[in-house]
Protein backbone atom coordinates (compact mmCIF):
# COMPACT_ATOMS: atom_id res chain seq x y z
CA UNK A 1 0.00 0.00 0.00
CA UNK A 2 1.83 3.35 -0.95
CA UNK A 3 2.18 6.44 1.42
CA UNK A 4 -1.13 8.46 -0.42
CA UNK A 5 -3.49 5.68 -0.06
CA UNK A 6 -2.55 4.52 3.56
CA UNK A 7 -3.25 8.53 4.37
CA UNK A 8 -6.63 8.11 2.80
CA UNK A 9 -7.19 4.51 4.64
CA UNK A 10 -6.58 6.32 8.08
CA UNK A 11 -8.17 9.66 6.96
CA UNK A 12 -11.23 7.78 6.22
CA UNK A 13 -11.34 4.92 9.07
CA UNK A 14 -11.29 7.91 11.54
CA UNK A 15 -13.97 10.13 9.83
CA UNK A 16 -15.79 6.71 10.07
CA UNK A 17 -15.35 6.36 13.62
CA UNK A 18 -17.11 9.34 14.40
CA UNK A 19 -20.47 9.00 13.25
CA UNK A 20 -21.23 6.34 15.78
CA UNK A 21 -22.65 8.68 18.44
CA UNK A 22 -25.32 9.61 15.54
CA UNK A 23 -26.16 5.96 15.99
CA UNK A 24 -26.97 5.79 19.38
CA UNK A 25 -30.46 7.99 18.70
CA UNK A 26 -32.35 6.54 21.18
CA UNK A 27 -29.89 6.14 24.04
CA UNK A 28 -29.33 9.25 26.65
CA UNK A 29 -25.72 9.57 27.52
CA UNK A 30 -23.39 8.19 28.98
CA UNK A 31 -22.59 4.95 26.93
CA UNK A 32 -20.05 3.40 25.19
CA UNK A 33 -20.06 2.30 21.76
CA UNK A 34 -17.88 -0.93 19.89
CA UNK A 35 -18.15 -2.13 16.62
CA UNK A 36 -16.90 -2.83 13.39
CA UNK A 37 -17.18 -1.85 9.77
CA UNK A 38 -15.64 -1.58 5.82
CA UNK A 39 -15.24 0.74 3.68
CA UNK A 40 -14.97 1.38 -0.03
CA UNK A 41 -13.22 4.36 -1.76
CA UNK A 42 -11.26 5.34 -4.70
CA UNK A 43 -7.21 6.04 -4.47
CA UNK A 44 -4.25 6.42 -6.74
CA UNK A 45 -4.79 2.55 -6.81
CA UNK A 46 -7.84 2.61 -7.64
CA UNK A 47 -11.16 0.96 -5.68
CA UNK A 48 -9.80 -0.28 -2.00
CA UNK A 49 -11.90 -1.77 0.71
CA UNK A 50 -10.63 -1.16 4.22
CA UNK A 51 -11.78 -2.81 7.60
CA UNK A 52 -11.39 -1.65 10.96
CA UNK A 53 -12.47 -1.67 14.78
CA UNK A 54 -14.01 1.60 16.22
CA UNK A 55 -14.96 2.11 20.20
CA UNK A 56 -16.40 5.84 21.19
CA UNK A 57 -17.79 7.07 24.99
CA UNK A 58 -19.50 9.57 26.00
CA UNK A 59 -20.37 10.92 29.34
CA UNK A 60 -23.05 12.62 30.96
CA UNK A 61 -21.34 16.41 29.99
CA UNK A 62 -21.62 14.97 26.63
CA UNK A 63 -17.40 14.62 26.18
CA UNK A 64 -16.28 12.49 23.37
CA UNK A 65 -13.69 10.06 23.40
CA UNK A 66 -12.69 6.94 21.09
CA UNK A 67 -10.34 5.88 18.35
CA UNK A 68 -10.56 3.64 15.41
CA UNK A 69 -8.18 1.10 14.35
CA UNK A 70 -7.44 -1.23 11.09
CA UNK A 71 -4.30 -3.11 9.77
CA UNK A 72 -2.15 0.27 9.03
CA UNK A 73 -3.12 2.27 12.27
CA UNK A 74 -4.60 4.23 15.00
CA UNK A 75 -6.95 7.78 15.02
CA UNK A 76 -8.48 9.42 17.52
CA UNK A 77 -11.85 11.30 17.17
CA UNK A 78 -11.22 14.91 17.41
CA UNK A 79 -14.38 16.83 16.00
CA UNK A 80 -17.77 15.24 15.89
CA UNK A 81 -20.82 17.94 14.57
CA UNK A 82 -24.09 16.29 13.45
CA UNK A 83 -27.84 17.86 12.79
CA UNK A 84 -31.24 17.03 15.05
CA UNK A 85 -32.76 13.38 14.48
CA UNK A 86 -35.71 13.51 11.70
CA UNK A 87 -38.43 10.57 11.89
CA UNK A 88 -39.55 9.19 8.22
CA UNK A 89 -43.55 7.41 7.44
CA UNK A 90 -41.88 4.28 7.35
CA UNK A 91 -42.19 2.69 10.64
CA UNK A 92 -38.87 2.34 12.68
CA UNK A 93 -36.83 4.20 10.00
CA UNK A 94 -34.83 6.87 11.38
CA UNK A 95 -32.50 8.93 9.61
CA UNK A 96 -29.82 12.03 10.78
CA UNK A 97 -28.48 14.47 8.57
CA UNK A 98 -24.74 14.03 9.71
CA UNK A 99 -21.79 15.82 8.98
CA UNK A 100 -18.77 14.28 10.77
CA UNK A 101 -15.51 16.06 10.80
CA UNK A 102 -11.74 14.80 12.33
CA UNK A 103 -8.88 16.87 12.22
CA UNK A 104 -5.74 15.08 11.47
CA UNK A 105 -2.43 15.78 11.10
CA UNK A 106 -0.05 12.63 11.58
CA UNK A 107 1.52 13.24 8.58
CA UNK A 108 3.36 16.85 8.80
CA UNK A 109 3.02 19.01 6.03
CA UNK A 110 0.26 17.78 4.52
CA UNK A 111 -2.99 16.99 7.22
CA UNK A 112 -6.15 15.91 5.89
CA UNK A 113 -9.66 16.95 6.69
CA UNK A 114 -12.17 13.76 6.55
CA UNK A 115 -16.00 14.06 6.30
CA UNK A 116 -18.95 11.50 6.36
CA UNK A 117 -22.57 12.09 6.03
CA UNK A 118 -25.34 9.41 5.44
CA UNK A 119 -28.35 7.70 7.34
CA UNK A 120 -28.59 5.00 9.88
CA UNK A 121 -30.95 2.57 9.59
CA UNK A 122 -30.96 1.59 13.97
CA UNK A 123 -27.75 1.10 14.68
CA UNK A 124 -26.51 0.35 11.30
CA UNK A 125 -24.99 2.94 9.04
CA UNK A 126 -26.29 2.56 5.53
CA UNK A 127 -24.68 4.78 3.68
CA UNK A 128 -21.78 6.92 3.94
CA UNK A 129 -20.43 9.07 1.70
CA UNK A 130 -16.53 9.99 2.33
CA UNK A 131 -14.86 13.49 1.62
CA UNK A 132 -11.71 14.80 1.55
CA UNK A 133 -9.99 18.36 1.18
CA UNK A 134 -6.46 19.73 2.78
CA UNK A 135 -5.87 22.63 4.77
CA UNK A 136 -3.23 25.12 5.86
CA UNK A 137 -2.11 25.75 9.55
CA UNK A 138 -4.15 28.92 10.16
CA UNK A 139 -6.11 29.07 7.03
CA UNK A 140 -10.06 30.04 7.34
CA UNK A 141 -10.80 26.13 7.42
CA UNK A 142 -8.14 25.11 10.54
CA UNK A 143 -9.65 28.35 12.32
CA UNK A 144 -13.52 27.06 11.85
CA UNK A 145 -12.49 23.61 12.62
CA UNK A 146 -10.82 24.53 15.62
CA UNK A 147 -7.48 23.03 14.96
CA UNK A 148 -5.11 23.13 17.57
CA UNK A 149 -7.94 21.89 20.11
CA UNK A 150 -6.48 18.92 22.08
CA UNK A 151 -10.82 18.15 22.92
CA UNK A 152 -12.95 16.53 20.82
CA UNK A 153 -16.02 18.50 20.50
CA UNK A 154 -19.96 16.77 19.78
CA UNK A 155 -21.94 20.32 18.58
CA UNK A 156 -25.71 19.45 18.08
CA UNK A 157 -28.33 21.39 16.92
CA UNK A 158 -31.28 22.48 13.94
CA UNK A 159 -28.59 22.70 11.62
CA UNK A 160 -24.89 22.96 10.91
CA UNK A 161 -23.03 26.21 11.33
CA UNK A 162 -22.46 28.53 8.68
CA UNK A 163 -18.53 27.95 8.58
CA UNK A 164 -19.11 24.07 8.94
CA UNK A 165 -20.86 24.33 5.68
CA UNK A 166 -18.45 26.55 3.73
CA UNK A 167 -16.02 24.17 4.61
CA UNK A 168 -17.87 21.04 2.92
CA UNK A 169 -18.35 23.07 -0.11
CA UNK A 170 -14.12 22.75 -0.85
CA UNK A 171 -14.44 18.64 0.21
CA UNK A 172 -14.16 15.98 -2.32
CA UNK A 173 -16.18 12.68 -2.43
CA UNK A 174 -14.01 9.58 -2.68
CA UNK A 175 -15.93 6.96 -1.57
CA UNK A 176 -18.65 5.17 1.00
CA UNK A 177 -18.85 3.49 4.25
CA UNK A 178 -20.83 0.89 5.85
CA UNK A 179 -20.75 0.68 9.75
CA UNK A 180 -22.64 -1.75 12.77
CA UNK A 181 -22.03 -2.20 16.02
CA UNK A 182 -23.72 -2.07 19.48
CA UNK A 183 -23.87 0.19 22.57
CA UNK A 184 -24.29 -0.35 26.10
CA UNK A 185 -24.75 2.17 28.86
CA UNK A 186 -22.19 3.22 31.18
CA UNK A 187 -22.77 3.11 35.05
CA UNK A 188 -23.29 6.24 35.97
CA UNK A 189 -21.02 8.36 38.49
CA UNK A 190 -21.03 11.46 40.15
CA UNK A 191 -19.44 14.20 37.96
CA UNK A 192 -16.10 13.96 37.80
CA UNK A 193 -14.23 17.07 40.21
CA UNK A 194 -18.31 17.06 42.01
CA UNK A 195 -18.11 17.48 45.43
CA UNK A 196 -17.76 13.87 47.07
CA UNK A 197 -16.29 12.04 44.27
CA UNK A 198 -12.90 11.09 43.66
CA UNK A 199 -12.06 13.94 40.60
CA UNK A 200 -11.65 12.20 36.98
CA UNK A 201 -10.41 13.53 33.06
CA UNK A 202 -11.35 16.84 32.18
CA UNK A 203 -15.40 17.79 31.41
CA UNK A 204 -16.86 20.17 29.06
CA UNK A 205 -19.51 22.39 30.70
CA UNK A 206 -22.57 24.20 29.25
CA UNK A 207 -21.48 22.50 25.71
CA UNK A 208 -24.86 21.35 24.84
CA UNK A 209 -28.01 23.33 23.66
CA UNK A 210 -30.57 21.86 25.84
CA UNK A 211 -28.40 22.88 28.83
CA UNK A 212 -29.26 19.41 30.46
CA UNK A 213 -26.22 19.52 32.89
CA UNK A 214 -27.04 23.28 33.78
CA UNK A 215 -30.25 25.65 35.34
CA UNK A 216 -30.81 29.22 35.03
CA UNK A 217 -31.61 31.73 37.59
CA UNK A 218 -33.08 34.98 35.75
CA UNK A 219 -34.41 37.87 38.31
CA UNK A 220 -37.68 38.44 35.97
CA UNK A 221 -39.18 35.05 36.61
CA UNK A 222 -41.58 35.35 33.51
CA UNK A 223 -38.39 35.81 30.89
CA UNK A 224 -37.67 33.02 28.46
CA UNK A 225 -34.19 31.16 29.69
CA UNK A 226 -33.46 30.36 25.98
CA UNK A 227 -33.52 34.31 25.69
CA UNK A 228 -30.44 34.96 27.56
CA UNK A 229 -29.03 31.77 27.37
CA UNK A 230 -28.13 29.91 24.10
CA UNK A 231 -25.16 27.86 22.39
CA UNK A 232 -24.48 28.26 18.78
CA UNK A 233 -21.58 27.22 16.90
CA UNK A 234 -19.85 26.02 19.71
CA UNK A 235 -20.30 29.14 21.82
CA UNK A 236 -22.16 29.76 24.73
CA UNK A 237 -23.62 33.58 24.11
CA UNK A 238 -25.86 35.18 26.73
CA UNK A 239 -27.73 38.44 25.89
CA UNK A 240 -27.51 39.96 29.01
CA UNK A 241 -31.00 40.66 29.80
CA UNK A 242 -32.20 40.03 32.31
CA UNK A 243 -30.04 39.79 35.07
CA UNK A 244 -29.67 36.20 36.19
CA UNK A 245 -27.25 33.84 36.02
CA UNK A 246 -26.58 30.06 34.43
CA UNK A 247 -24.72 27.35 36.88
CA UNK A 248 -23.96 23.84 36.93
CA UNK A 249 -26.34 21.04 38.62
CA UNK A 250 -23.39 19.31 40.06
CA UNK A 251 -21.50 21.20 43.11
CA UNK A 252 -17.98 20.90 42.69
CA UNK A 253 -14.65 21.55 45.22
CA UNK A 254 -11.24 21.29 43.78
CA UNK A 255 -10.55 22.23 40.43
CA UNK A 256 -9.06 24.01 37.55
CA UNK A 257 -11.82 25.68 35.76
CA UNK A 258 -11.03 26.88 32.51
CA UNK A 259 -12.76 29.15 29.89
CA UNK A 260 -12.62 32.15 27.25
CA UNK A 261 -14.69 34.97 26.97
CA UNK A 262 -15.27 37.63 24.68
CA UNK A 263 -17.44 41.22 24.47
CA UNK A 264 -19.04 40.90 20.94
CA UNK A 265 -20.28 44.63 21.23
CA UNK A 266 -19.68 47.18 24.03
CA UNK A 267 -18.01 45.66 27.25
CA UNK A 268 -20.39 45.99 29.98
CA UNK A 269 -20.30 43.60 33.48
CA UNK A 270 -20.19 40.09 33.59
CA UNK A 271 -18.55 37.02 36.13
CA UNK A 272 -17.35 33.51 36.96
CA UNK A 273 -19.39 32.71 40.39
CA UNK A 274 -17.32 29.94 42.35
CA UNK A 275 -18.28 27.29 45.45
CA UNK A 276 -22.42 29.30 44.95
CA UNK A 277 -24.52 27.77 47.43
CA UNK A 278 -27.62 28.46 49.45
CA UNK A 279 -30.83 30.79 48.77
CA UNK A 280 -31.26 31.23 44.68
CA UNK A 281 -30.78 35.06 44.29
CA UNK A 282 -28.82 37.79 43.35
CA UNK A 283 -26.52 37.16 43.75
CA UNK A 284 -26.14 34.01 45.96
CA UNK A 285 -23.13 33.09 48.35
CA UNK A 286 -20.11 32.76 46.25
CA UNK A 287 -16.57 34.09 45.08
CA UNK A 288 -16.67 35.82 41.99
CA UNK A 289 -14.02 35.94 39.92
CA UNK A 290 -14.78 39.48 37.71
CA UNK A 291 -15.41 39.73 34.15
CA UNK A 292 -16.12 43.66 34.06
CA UNK A 293 -14.32 45.04 31.04
CA UNK A 294 -10.67 46.32 32.84
CA UNK A 295 -11.42 44.37 35.98
CA UNK A 296 -11.04 40.85 35.17
CA UNK A 297 -8.87 39.15 37.71
CA UNK A 298 -10.62 40.73 40.98
CA UNK A 299 -12.13 38.64 43.20
CA UNK A 300 -15.32 39.35 45.08
CA UNK A 301 -16.84 37.07 48.06
CA UNK A 302 -20.34 37.68 48.23
CA UNK A 303 -21.48 36.42 51.82
CA UNK A 304 -18.37 34.70 52.33
CA UNK A 305 -14.46 36.11 53.39
CA UNK A 306 -11.00 35.61 52.55
CA UNK A 307 -7.54 36.89 53.87
CA UNK A 308 -6.79 39.30 51.47
CA UNK A 309 -9.98 40.81 51.80
CA UNK A 310 -9.85 45.31 51.65
CA UNK A 311 -13.23 45.97 51.72
CA UNK A 312 -14.83 46.81 54.61
CA UNK A 313 -14.33 43.86 57.65
CA UNK A 314 -17.77 42.60 58.36
CA UNK A 315 -19.54 43.69 54.94
CA UNK A 316 -21.51 41.53 53.28
CA UNK A 317 -19.05 42.17 50.25
CA UNK A 318 -15.10 41.28 50.15
CA UNK A 319 -13.19 42.71 47.66
CA UNK A 320 -9.30 42.34 46.37
CA UNK A 321 -8.67 43.88 43.05
CA UNK A 322 -6.47 41.96 40.60
CA UNK A 323 -2.31 42.24 41.32
CA UNK A 324 -1.30 43.70 37.48
CA UNK A 325 -2.51 45.88 35.48
CA UNK A 326 -5.58 44.65 33.09
CA UNK A 327 -4.00 42.34 30.12
CA UNK A 328 -7.07 41.67 28.55
CA UNK A 329 -7.54 41.93 24.85
CA UNK A 330 -9.33 44.85 22.79
CA UNK A 331 -12.97 44.00 22.73
CA UNK A 332 -14.08 41.71 20.18
CA UNK A 333 -11.08 39.82 21.15
CA UNK A 334 -11.24 36.09 22.89
CA UNK A 335 -9.67 36.03 26.54
CA UNK A 336 -8.52 33.06 28.51
CA UNK A 337 -9.00 32.30 32.50
CA UNK A 338 -7.65 29.93 34.15
CA UNK A 339 -8.97 29.71 37.77
CA UNK A 340 -7.84 27.17 40.35
CA UNK A 341 -10.03 26.73 43.75
CA UNK A 342 -7.81 24.12 46.27
CA UNK A 343 -8.68 23.75 49.73
CA UNK A 344 -9.14 27.49 50.52
CA UNK A 345 -7.25 29.07 47.93
CA UNK A 346 -8.24 30.30 44.67
CA UNK A 347 -6.02 31.91 41.91
CA UNK A 348 -6.40 33.53 39.10
CA UNK A 349 -4.74 33.79 35.81
CA UNK A 350 -5.89 35.83 32.42
CA UNK A 351 -4.16 35.19 29.36
CA UNK A 352 -1.05 33.48 31.15
CA UNK A 353 -0.13 36.27 33.58
CA UNK A 354 -1.78 35.48 37.43
CA UNK A 355 -3.53 37.69 38.23
CA UNK A 356 -4.61 36.89 41.57
CA UNK A 357 -4.88 34.60 44.72
CA UNK A 358 -7.13 34.42 47.67
CA UNK A 359 -6.24 32.36 51.11
CA UNK A 360 -8.37 31.71 53.87
CA UNK A 361 -11.32 31.28 51.57
CA UNK A 362 -14.31 29.80 54.38
CA UNK A 363 -16.58 28.49 51.72
CA UNK A 364 -15.61 24.58 50.30
CA UNK A 365 -17.58 23.26 47.62
CA UNK A 366 -20.79 24.48 45.75
CA UNK A 367 -21.96 25.29 41.84
CA UNK A 368 -20.36 27.12 39.34
CA UNK A 369 -22.25 30.17 37.41
CA UNK A 370 -21.99 32.43 34.95
CA UNK A 371 -23.76 35.83 35.28
CA UNK A 372 -25.81 37.57 32.79
CA UNK A 373 -25.49 41.13 34.49
CA UNK A 374 -26.19 43.65 30.90
CA UNK A 375 -24.19 43.34 28.42
CA UNK A 376 -23.67 40.62 26.01
CA UNK A 377 -21.09 38.75 26.20
CA UNK A 378 -20.14 34.90 24.59
CA UNK A 379 -18.28 32.22 26.20
CA UNK A 380 -16.55 28.87 24.94
CA UNK A 381 -13.97 25.89 25.33
CA UNK A 382 -15.35 25.85 29.34
CA UNK A 383 -13.64 22.83 30.96
CA UNK A 384 -13.29 21.96 33.98
CA UNK A 385 -10.86 19.35 35.66
CA UNK A 386 -10.96 18.17 39.01
CA UNK A 387 -7.89 18.29 41.17
CA UNK A 388 -7.80 15.15 43.90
Amino acid sequence: MTHTTKKLVLAFVAAVMIGMPCMAQEVEPPFTWEGKGAASFISEGGIREADFQFELSIDEQGMVDGKTSNEDGTSKIRHVFYTEPKQYDFPGFFTRNIVIVLIFDEYGNNPMLSVVNGRILMDKFLYGEMMLTGYEAGSDTAKALGVGDSEATLMEGDELPSRLKSVLKKCLPVGIVKIEGGYKNAETTAAPGAAGSQGGDTVALFNKSDFKDGYVYLEDSDADPKSVWKVQNGELRCSGNPVGLLRTKQEYSDYKLSLEWRWPGKPGNSGVLLRMSGEEKIWPLCMEAQLMHTRAGDFVGMGCNFNENKAQQGGPISYTPRMNNSNEKEPGGWNKYEIVCKGDTVEATINGQLQNKATGVNISKGYIGLQSEGAPIMFRNIKLTPLR
